[in-house]
């Protein structure tokens, strides 16, 4: 009986120790594809001008002259990590709170995302991405066990769609060549990305100030972990502009499915700080 409490309490520690050390495989492989990409992503220096963004509808437009833009460096990439979000699945329950750290990239549409938080003190990490065109989104506990992995083309679309929705908090990436516009009215645009044969769109809406408040789309899936797939219609919204460094910058930033019993706002991030690169 000795012997087999002593198993267990070595065995219990080293699962402690294992879970302690910083080194993960799911964070390594979103380091070196950080790395990568940032090699990659090179822009010759130059500024926004009024003649990069003549082609662009008027509301784009406003919203790059409006935010600060004109004149000030194009960036080959943005970085965001947010601390302590309330992240859900469900309106009927608590929030899950988590870090996550996000890049996008400004020479293909390249996103990547990773998620850390804990489950009853065992570590979950979450990683998903847009890269050459395909997307995944993994979910990993204590740092070895895959929950589950995401692929396929409604992942491959879904994934480019949300890197268009996030494009106007990277004007970058709002000159892509993989990107065309549509005007629609005021404070209206259709936006559309096309990569790798694959194409999305959605509608950005503008506030009166003509600084960027949503982007939605109809052509998002949303894909349960249990492989459920649907299209409930997905928004992001920015809100709480502030000046930092001749800009206006959102400091909220939501996502939102606009699910049949009600909206499930499932990220909500309220003190959002961004490096442009």
């Amino acid at each position: 009986m000795l012997w087999i409490l002593c198993s267990i309490a070595v065995f219990s520690a080293t699962i402690i120790i294992f879970f302690k050390i910083p080194y993960s495989k799911t964070r390594n492989c979103f380091q070196k594809d950080v790395q990568k990409h940032s090699k990659q992503s090179t822009l010759q220096s130059s500024t926004f001008t009024e003649q990069d963004i003549a082609y662009l509808p008027e509301s784009v437009q406003k919203h790059l002259r409006v935010a600060g833009y004109i004149g000030k460096t194009k960036a080959a990439s943005m970085s965001a990590y947010m601390q302590s979000v309330p992240f859900r699945d469900s309106n009927h329950k608590p929030p899950m709170i988590i870090d996550y750290t996000l890049h996008l990239f400004a020479y293909k549409p390249v996103r990547l995302a990773y998620i850390k938080t804990s489950v009853l003190g065992i570590p979950f990490e979450g990683y998903d991405s847009t890269q050459n065109g395909v997307g995944f989104m993994k979910g990993v506990i204590g740092k070895v066990i895959t929950l589950f992995n995401q692929t396929g083309a409604e992942m491959d679309k879904g994934q480019l769609l949300t890197y268009l929705g996030e494009c106007l908090l990277f004007p970058s990436a709002i000159l892509s060549k993989y990107i065309s516009w549509e005007p629609i009215d005021a404070s209206r645009a259709k936006a559309t990305i096309t990569y790798k044969g694959i194409s999305g769109s959605g509608i950005f809406t503008f506030s009166n100030n003509g600084l960027f408040h949503s982007f939605y789309t109809n052509e998002r899936a949303l894909i349960k972990t249990d492989g459920k797939t649907t299209y409930p219609g997905w928004s992001a919204v920015c809100e709480d502009y502030r000046q930092e460094d001749g800009l206006y910058l959102p400091k909220c930033i939501k996502a939102v499915w606009h699910e049949d019993d009600g909206d499930l706002v499932y990220f909500i991030e309220s003190n959002l700080n961004i490096k442009f690169i």
